[in-house]
C-alpha cells in the first residue's frame, strides 16, 4: 500500500572532507568520532502541503583530536495530501521520519569517502532523531 507521504529523489547538496594530516593513529585506541546532527525544514507552496527537508551530519572538526572532518548534506521535498495528517504526526513525519529517510542516503556516501582516505571506513551509528536539533521555515 502506497503511503500518502511522499519525497523527491534526494540529493547530495554539501560534502566536503579533510584528512587531519597531524592526527596519531594507535592501534589499541578506537577513536569516537564527534557527530553534529541538524535538520531543516522549510515549508514551500501556498498549499502547505510540501517541505524540504535538509540533514546535514558533521563527522569530527578541526584539530587533532579526529582523523578526518566531514560535512555532508542529503536533501528532498516531501508532500502530502492537504488535510491529511494533524500537526503532531505532520511534525513527525518531517522531523523524525525524513530525516531517517535521508540518513540512509547519506550512508553509503560517506562509507565510500572514508574508505579511499587513510583511515578506517567510517560507518553511521543507528541516530534517534526524536531529538534533534532542527530549523522549521514557515
Amino acid at each position: 500500500m502506497k503511503s500518502q507521504f511522499q519525497f523527491s529523489d534526494p540529493e547530495l547538496t554539501k560534502i566536503e572532507f579533510g584528512v587531519n594530516s597531524n592526527f596519531q593513529e594507535t592501534e589499541d585506541q578506537e577513536v569516537q568520532m564527534k557527530m553534529d546532527l541538524s535538520v531543516d525544514v522549510e515549508m514551500v507552496g501556498e498549499t502547505g502541503n510540501e517541505a524540504k527537508v535538509s540533514l546535514t551530519v558533521c563527522l569530527g572538526e578541526e584539530g587533532d583530536d579526529f582523523p578526518f572532518c566531514l560535512t555532508a548534506r542529503e536533501s528532498a521535498f516531501f508532500r502530502w495530501a492537504v488535510g491529511q495528517y494533524e500537526k503532531d504526526v505532520l511534525d513527525k513525519l518531517l522531523y523524525q521520519n525524513a530525516p531517517s529517510l535521508l540518513l540512509s542516503y547519506l550512508r553509503p556516501i560517506i562509507v565510500q569517502i572514508t574508505t579511499a582516505s587513510p583511515f578506517n571506513t567510517y560507518n553511521l551509528p543507528f541516530i534517534n532523531f526524536t531529538h534533534h536539533n532542527s530549523k522549521r521555515h514557515d
